[in-house]
């Protein structure tokens, strides 16, 4: 059976809210960006069930929605103020310049085309864009990569380097770009890489339902993943092999925001 390549959204939309959440960082940090920018209008890219286009607004900022997922879409709009629509970032229904600023959070990696993307985002914005990514740097760092390893084939490849994500933000036509280094608070927000100072979260199947990140491992290697890592935390094991991840996750954080303009 073929793993599958991304997480079916109309499947798990009613569901979504119970593990997602504002990551308090990234939305200070979305805001922060913004305001840099001098944006009142801002297009916030993958919306999904609207847990930060509700932070932007409270922000302030008049926000349009794009999502293309029927369902994660009706109950976006359903919890916010903004003006909704049903679309696909690679092709932005909306004129050009027609939004002071794009904003985005989780959503690089879902994207087909990143550098046409990247394009249309510098195409309907006037002053730059605000999106949260993990980069490799960020995903390196994690030790669910000793249990299990298909993610280095399944997942780094989706995630762009930090170097060459700014690259391609210059590419598709911005000029300066700004970055910040984002750790979760762990406050709420189960999105992937929480589970990092969580490890009993990856036993729970709703999780990891929840996360793209899983549903691109197949099922007889996360068994076997959480097999050893079950072993690994019964017997202290777990902390030494942790240790190792944790350096550099102190250097590379969990994810970035960058400004671009």
């Amino acid at each position: 059976m073929p793993v599958p390549t991304s997480i079916n959204y109309g499947q798990v939309a009613s569901g979504y809210d119970k593990s997602r959440c504002v990551e308090p960082g990234i939305a200070g940090a979305l805001v922060a960006g913004l305001r840099s920018l001098r944006a009142q209008s801002v297009l916030e890219i993958g919306a999904g069930t609207g847990n930060y286009t509700g932070a932007l607004t409270k922000g302030g900022l008049s926000v349009v929605a794009l999502e293309r997922s029927p369902s994660m879409l009706e109950i976006g709009a359903d919890k916010t103020s903004a003006h909704w629509i049903l679309a696909d970032a690679s092709s932005v229904p909306l004129r050009t310049r027609s939004v002071d600023a794009i904003a985005g959070v989780n959503v690089l990696h879902h994207l087909s085309a990143l550098p046409a993307a990247l394009a249309e985002f510098r195409r309907v914005a006037r002053a730059g864009a605000v999106l949260q990514a993990v980069v490799r740097e960020n995903l390196a760092t994690l030790w669910y990569r000793h249990y299990f390893p298909e993610i280095d084939d399944a997942l780094l490849p989706l995630h762009p380097t930090l170097g060459s994500l700014i690259t391609a933000m210059f590419q598709a036509g911005f000029s300066r770009v700004a970055v910040a280094k984002i750790f979760y608070s762990g406050l709420g927000d189960l999105t992937f890489e929480a589970a990092r100072t969580q490890p009993h979260l990856l036993f729970n199947p709703d999780f990891r339902a929840s996360t793209s990140g899983f549903r691109r491992l197949a099922a007889a290697g996360i068994a076997r993943g959480l097999a050893v890592l079950e072993r690994d935390l019964d017997t202290g094991a777990f902390g030494r092999i942790a240790a190792i991840f944790d350096a550099a996750h102190a250097d590379a954080a969990d994810c970035v925001v960058i400004t671009a303009r």
